[in-house]
């Protein structure tokens, strides 16, 4: 390799030390996922007879890193499509945030934004004053899955007010889908009282055969994702390109202050 180019990625790389890295694996970003959606879960308002427990679905996570990788704030036209996106679900759901700058985004904060949908949300009428969509989603007491991806987006995500600076796209799916026309994203009553002979932790109906983890040896077949580099055959030469351009787009995002929020 160059020596000016090893240079030069060892001082960039210097520059974001505290980049974030969210990886679909990663113990600490399943959970931290995983906790924010059961969180809000278990605090709705009424509260909730029949709410689930929500666990992580690796499938459901390959999914959402293949969408999030078009880099585009609109949801995955495969949906419709059950087996494209999921190896054994018959339905799946998705939410999705996009703001930048990247360096400072926090899985937390993306779900509470659309759990703060719910001041729109009545549940009575079950009516929306504006959008909250996102909201009835991470509440929907039968989905008991979610899998989530975040990808950098050193061109921007596309259809955003930002889409010519550098962004990050998080996506979430969830199984099985929620948001049906006319229903009730779930039964109001004492927490846990439809569990049917489930555990109740934290408000939640929990069942060890439906959370267990699932493996799954698959990937969508519209994933962008080059096949050598999903199966981890991309060169060293080719790591190198990728981290010292996302190394420079940090540098020069917080040499001119590009920031903005949505």
């Amino acid at each position: 390799m160059n020596v000016y180019l090893l240079i030069s990625v060892t001082v960039l790389l210097g520059l974001c030390s505290c980049e974030p890295v969210f990886d679909i694996t990663d113990p600490a970003f399943i959970e931290e996922c995983v906790r924010e959606h059961n969180k809000h879960r278990s605090n709705v308002n009424p509260t909730a007879a029949n709410m689930r427990y929500m666990t992580w679905d690796e499938g459901l996570a390959v999914t959402a890193r293949a969408w999030a990788r078009f880099c585009v704030f609109k949801h995955n036209i495969y949906l419709r499509e059950v087996r494209r996106v999921h190896p054994t679900f018959t339905s799946v759901g998705e939410n999705i945030w996009a703001g930048t700058p990247y360096s400072s985004f926090k899985p937390e904060s993306a779900v509470k934004l659309w759990k703060d949908e719910d001041k729109d949300y009545n549940y009575d009428t079950k009516n929306c004053t504006k959008v909250c969509g996102h909201y009835t989603q991470i509440v929907w007491a039968d989905s008991y899955k979610v899998g989530c991806a975040a990808q950098v987006c050193p061109n921007g995500v596309a259809e955003t007010s930002f889409s010519t600076k550098p962004g990050i796209i998080f996506v979430c799916n969830y199984a099985t889908a929620g948001n049906y026309r006319g229903a009730s994203p779930y039964r109001r009553g004492e927490p846990c009282s439809d569990c049917k002979q489930e555990t109740c932790a934290n408000n939640l109906c929990q069942n060890s055969t439906r959370d267990a983890l699932q493996s799954y040896n698959w990937t969508p077949d519209w994933d962008p994702s080059p096949s050598s580099c999903a199966s981890g055959g991309c060169d060293y030469q080719t790591h190198i390109l990728v981290l010292l351009m996302f190394a420079c787009v940090y540098g020069l995002q917080h040499l001119y202050n590009l920031f903005e929020y949505e």
